[in-house]
């Protein structure tokens, strides 16, 4: 069956803001391809290189990037200039031998951090769905897209906590091997995704119960401030510490 592509353009004006688009210039732009993240929290390839990066002036340059191999998405070379990127995605672009992270940042949203080389040997990602398949093994959905079958060792060494939904793996690229379980718990740090709080980062305070008519809410204190947040907005990065560089 032929991969469905989707539109290969769409309006500037209903492109997100996190692309940085001049909306009165032009009309149409680059449509991201279908993938693991959705279109209003993803970047094509060729808007990250052109607009956010400026590695290219234009389109065709940003096409010709892709298309040499010297971009790669979380450890594979992707030859696609529609291929979408989006939240802790890591991109390596061989020719000026640079690393970024896409990371939240307040009132810009989605945008690359440039990252050490050894950092982008791995990612975090948050844990949004969670399975017991007939073998017996429990297989995760992880807010990227992907799944990971966790084998039965590592299941038994994790009965009391196991990997609950809304909390993190650490994985290597590209192998997605497992490195580390960050629960969704008091005391860990956590990243805000999303909401008027996007990009802000701290340690969780207290995380209060939901019901069928409201949601649950994680308060976060950081160095200055303390705030609220919807539980689901926020993706630990860590327990004692981050296990990936923020924004100050």
């Amino acid at each position: 069956m032929a991969r469905k592509s989707g539109p290969r353009q769409l309006k500037r004006e209903s492109a997100p803001r996190s692309w940085r688009l001049h909306r009165k210039e032009l009309t149409w732009a680059p449509s991201p391809r279908p993938g693991g993240h959705p279109r209003q929290v993803s970047v094509p390839l060729v808007i990250l290189l052109r607009e956010l990066l400026g590695h290219a002036r234009t389109s065709r340059e940003a096409e010709r990037i892709v298309e040499r191999s010297m971009v790669k998405v979380d450890g594979k070379i992707r030859r696609d200039h529609r291929f979408s990127v989006g939240l802790m995605d890591v991109v390596n672009i061989s020719g000026v031998g640079k690393a970024y992270r896409m990371l939240p940042r307040p009132r810009r949203g989605l945008s690359p951090i440039q990252i050490e080389e050894r950092e982008s040997a791995y990612k975090i990602c948050r844990i949004t769905g969670r399975e017991t398949l007939s073998s017996g093994r429990v297989q995760l959905a992880l807010h990227d897209g992907r799944t990971l079958i966790i084998p039965g060792k590592e299941q038994s060494q994790r009965p009391e906590e196991g990997y609950r939904l809304g909390g993190a793996v650490q994985i290597s690229l590209p192998s997605q091997k497992i490195m580390k379980y960050i629960p969704f718990n008091v005391g860990s740090l956590g990243l805000v995704t999303n909401g008027r709080n996007e990009g802000r980062h701290g340690r969780i305070t207290t995380i209060s119960p939901g019901t069928s008519a409201r949601r649950r809410i994680a308060r976060i204190e950081t160095q200055d401030q303390i705030f609220e947040t919807p539980a689901e907005y926020v993706l630990p990065v860590g327990t004692e510490a981050a296990l990936v560089s923020l924004e100050k």
